[in-house]
């Protein structure tokens, strides 16, 4: 961690990120765990118009979308709602948690100590409601985002020519989700290290968010960097996401499957990458002298 110290730039931060990787392969655990219980999502939601996850499903199904979607292709079109509603879930009740764990392994590993998965669950466990409340305010935020923008879209922007041709060409969705990523890679910047704040320094909610906020301001080209070139590569799979529509009308609707399944594997190895950097970001900052950022 000596070069993170002298310049603690992408470029050395990605460096240490490989090679703890390269040394302790578990410290990516956290989000292989959380990537098969999407993925596990995935499947649980295709099986349940089949019994015997039917006999659960089924009626829930029938009763809030018809009983056409519980009938091929019809159920493909439904997968993608209810899979974000499986993200949501796993993002407020478990990915908080388990963002936790790998921050308290980097901690390990920047100590020079071997990390372990037992002894960081039992670290990020005392903060875990801390941690919940934080990822919830989080979502709340964008949903609410999202919510003021159709608001203005639909009551005053639709009025302009432009907006119409873009409706028209079925653009205008693809053109939020683009502008959405971006309200959310700048919301996870000021809040990059909030989590860390939690865990390894025991701040309080608010006077995390307040920390993170200081420190994210003063590293914010580096901050902003490490979230968004990730995340990047999830973006596409979000574009094919909006458009599965028009995509499985072309193709089939077994390509639901792609898209959900690859935007899992390709969001587990974006959300490792973040969080490892961060953190050891944070850690170089620490050892600089975090109370200026407090």
């Amino acid at each position: 961690m000596k070069e993170t110290k002298k310049a603690p730039i992408i470029g050395v931060i990605w460096k240490v990120v490989f090679n703890a990787l390269q040394k302790h392969p578990s410290i990516a655990a956290p989000f292989f765990i959380s990537g098969c219980i999407k993925l596990f999502g995935i499947a649980v939601i295709f099986f349940s118009i089949f019994y015997p996850l039917s006999i659960v499903f089924g009626p829930l199904i029938k009763s809030l979308w018809g009983e056409a979607f519980l009938h091929y292709p019809f159920n493909f079109s439904l997968m993608p709602k209810l899979f974000y509603y499986v993200q949501i879930t796993v993002y407020i009740f478990l990915e908080g948690f388990l963002t936790s764990m790998a921050v308290w392994m980097v901690f390990r590993v920047n100590e020079g100590k071997k990390p372990s998965l037992r002894e960081s669950a039992g670290k990020a466990l005392p903060k875990y409601v801390a941690v919940m409340a934080l990822l919830a305010s989080i979502f709340l935020i964008v949903y609410l985002l999202n919510y003021i923008e159709m608001f203005a879209i639909k009551k005053f922007l639709i009025k302009f020519k432009f907006m119409e041709i873009l409706v028209k060409k079925n653009l205008l969705e693809f053109i939020l989700v683009c502008v959405n990523f971006l309200i959310v890679a700048l919301l996870e910047s000021v809040l990059a290290f909030a989590i860390p704040f939690i865990e390894l320094e025991n701040k309080k909610f608010f006077k995390a968010i307040g920390s993170s906020f200081s420190l994210a301001r003063r590293n914010f080209g580096s901050v902003f960097m490490l979230i968004l070139a990730p995340t990047l590569f999830v973006l596409p799979f979000t574009l094919l996401g909006a458009g599965l529509p028009i995509l499985t009308n072309k193709t089939f609707p077994e390509i639901t499957f792609i898209v959900l399944g690859g935007s899992v594997i390709v969001g587990f190895l974006a959300d490792c990458m973040v969080t490892l950097s961060l953190t050891f970001l944070f850690l170089s900052k620490r050892d600089e002298g975090v109370e200026k950022y407090a």
